[in-house]
């Protein structure tokens, strides 16, 4: 299972890009660029996309 951790203050429901740090089980580190409508959206997205995703950090996100 993926660990989730949001350190984000989303008060708003407007669609944002984030960009999603996924680290592996083997210790590797890969960006994700996600568009989503809350950060516990866009990691889950951003998990989705890496094979062995260990947990996932929020380093960005901006309005579209």
């Amino acid at each position: 299972m993926t660990y989730v951790s949001n350190f984000t203050n989303d008060t708003t429901s407007q669609i944002k890009e984030y960009m999603i740090e996924v680290i592996t089980f083997d210790g590797e580190s890969e960006i994700i660029y996600v568009t989503a409508a809350s950060a516990a959206e866009a990691q889950e997205m951003a998990a989705a996309e890496v094979e062995n995703a260990d947990y996932t950090m929020v380093q960005g996100s901006w309005f579209c």
